[in-house]
């Protein structure tokens, strides 16, 4: 009620500041119960004095007039300060009053005189505007004092000095309890100014901790860049033997009529190409990320540039049945950027164009115009392909992001291609926008200076900023392929012709991945029985008594771990060893419970090779 009250005379203006509403409110509720306290004195000098006209009055006018303060605080806030001093003038008038007529210098009402700076102090600072105010008007004050007593001679005598002393008890008391709310007041203030202090330190703190963890993480970000940059040779060397070997045994096999061989290099070779592809993207981030990106900056023929865009942009939309179309409605001429980065921006973007397109039309329109005080060139790509989500639109140039998880399964990518694109156009002091409709189309805008300067750090700084994502998980699943290229490469020599055939059971709904494990386990001596229906792994088991099972348990159509309890429950299968094939990194307690083995996809060959060694000697024992 207190707090509703109080808010009731704060004016709006000073809520804002907590300094001035602590201030204001402390003014309002010394206002609200002051008069409470000064009215008893009134009612006992009134009930003692014989001859009470007028300095009685005058005393309870004055201490009723502090009531009125709050009112003229709530129409009158921007007067504030004036409001304050009157009110200490007010009491200063009380208090002088009072003494003069009661007491004299021996008044036991000139206590009072502490409360005065007190609340001065309390109302308005501790401004030298405010020491000065206040001190001024007690000298004034106990100076008319003086000045009256001298030119009366003596103390008016309304009631002896020695018929005061129940007054001067009320009086004790009542000053005694005003300060005491003040100083409650003022040590609650107190207290949560230091509680507040203390959270200041604690936040401080915790911000110095993690300005520190964020200079430790661009620090190993930029190491990491540095050696990801650095490792241009050593990466893109084993690619390169990769493709060039698949290239030679390709023409062999295609010379030989080999058509099995023939089917499986060029899947290599894809591969390999596909690889290589993201291997120079992710470069090429951390290139511009480790500022180890220069510009080229040249003159040149963008009209001449636009034929070989349509040349080669055309065959490209053709791909999914797109048409193509060029607008430039006036010549372009020369501008200076950087020919490589420009023109792989652009192929970037008409690549992305083409695979989200299907059976549609893919216009690229190319302009020269101001943008601001600076000369830009515009390309824009638009298709009518399947458009953007507002949420996905967000993200978009985030490095390895997709439009969606069902994008991706369906179109493929790995989301480094708009992010690299748009980090060189950074880089030349352009951008990349997009615009899209869900289900209507795309539009990439494409805006670089016609006249790029080499070598502005304030450019390449700004590119450089915009590069944040984490690289390792891709280039991990890279030195994975590349591991795996270089064990199929060695098992090719090392396969074994003599071990006894054995039958494994394999449980897989991915028939790409049957047919490798099947020639896996045949060059390895064992037989491999296959099937990617899951409802018939119980009685194949039991037909052929496999002497281990591998199963992948994550199938679109059926519960896999439902076919392991299955397997689990029968007794007379229940002994053979099964083993999870799986693309999760690990099996957890639960799954290790039931199953013998786990094995991430994709497959290890030369663990699978020892696991299946291992359940052969087993079985063997």
């Amino acid at each position: 009620m207190l707090t509703t009250l109080v808010d009731f005379f704060m004016p709006d203006a000073m809520k804002a500041d907590i300094n001035v509403y602590k201030r204001v409110r402390m003014f309002i509720i010394s206002h609200m119960f002051g008069p409470f306290l000064g009215h008893p004195i009134t009612i006992y000098l009134w009930t003692h004095d014989t001859d009470p006209w007028p300095h009685v009055h005058l005393l309870g006018l004055s201490v009723t007039m502090f009531w009125l303060f709050p009112f003229a605080l709530r129409f009158l806030h921007k007067h504030y300060t004036a409001l304050a001093i009157m009110s200490v003038m007010n009491l200063n008038f009380a208090i002088l009053i009072t003494a003069y007529h009661y007491g004299g210098a021996s008044s036991p009402f000139l206590m009072w005189f502490l409360v005065v700076p007190l609340l001065a102090f309390f109302y308005m600072g501790s401004g030298l505007k405010t020491s000065i105010a206040i001190f001024s008007q007690i000298i004034i004050g106990l100076g008319g004092f003086y000045a009256v007593y001298q030119l009366d001679g003596s103390f008016p005598v309304h009631i002896a000095l020695e018929e005061l002393v129940g007054v001067t008890v009320i009086s004790a008391f009542c000053a005694s309890t005003y300060i005491f709310i003040m100083a409650s007041y003022y040590a609650s203030v107190v207290d949560s100014q230091s509680e507040l202090i203390k959270e200041i330190d604690r936040h401080q703190s915790t911000l110095s901790d993690l300005k520190h963890a964020k200079d430790e993480a661009e620090r190993a970000n930029g190491a990491k860049s540095e050696f990801l940059a650095k490792m241009s040779h050593e990466l893109r060397t084993p690619l390169n033997a990769v493709l060039g070997y698949s290239e030679i045994l390709l023409e062999d096999a295609e010379l030989e009529g080999n058509g099995a061989q023939i089917a499986d290099l060029q899947k290599i070779s894809a591969a390999g190409k596909h690889l290589l592809s993201m291997v120079n993207d992710i470069l090429d981030i951390s290139k511009i990320e480790a500022g180890k990106t220069e510009l080229y900056v040249e003159p040149v023929d963008f009209d001449r540039i636009i034929n070989e865009i349509e040349i080669t942009g055309r065959p490209l939309a053709a791909k999914n049945a797109n048409a193509f179309e060029i607008i430039c409605d006036k010549p372009i001429g020369t501008v200076n950027v950087d020919l490589t980065k420009l023109r792989q921006a652009v192929f970037n973007m008409l690549s992305n164009a083409a695979k989200f397109c299907q059976n549609g039309r893919i216009t690229m329109r190319i302009d020269r115009r101001y943008i601001g005080k600076t000369e830009m060139l515009v390309i824009e790509v638009e298709d009518t392909g399947i458009g953007i989500a507002p949420e996905a639109l967000v993200h978009l140039f985030a490095n390895f992001s997709q439009a969606s998880a069902k994008v991706n399964a369906k179109f493929g990518g790995t989301g480094l291609g708009l992010s690299l694109s748009r980090n060189l156009c950074r880089l030349m002091g352009g951008d990349i926008t997009a615009t899209s409709v869900l289900n209507e189309g795309s539009t990439f805008t494409i805006t670089v200076p016609t006249r790029v300067v080499a070598g502005d750090n304030a450019v390449a700084d700004k590119a450089i900023d915009t590069i944040q994502e984490d690289l390792d998980s891709l280039l991990q699943d890279a030195a994975a392929d590349l591991r795996r290229f270089a064990e199929g490469d060695a098992g090719l020599s090392s396969a074994s012709h003599t071990s006894p055939a054995l039958t494994v059971l394999v449980i897989d709904d991915d028939r790409n991945y049957l047919e490798i494990i099947d020639r896996t386990l045949r060059k390895e001596g064992y037989r491999p029985i296959l099937t990617d229906q899951p409802e018939s792994a119980i009685h194949l088991a039991r037909t052929v008594k496999p002497f281990v099972i591998l199963i992948d348990v994550l199938m679109p159509k059926t519960d896999g771990w439902m076919v392991v309890d299955a397997l689990k429950s029968s007794p007379d299968i229940a002994s053979i060893p099964l083993v999870m094939v799986s693309v999760m990194d690990g099996a957890t307690p639960d799954m290790e419970a039931k199953i013998d083995g786990f094995i991430t996809k994709p497959v290890d060959t030369n663990y699978l090779i020892k696991l299946l060694a291992k359940y052969r000697k087993d079985k063997a024992a």
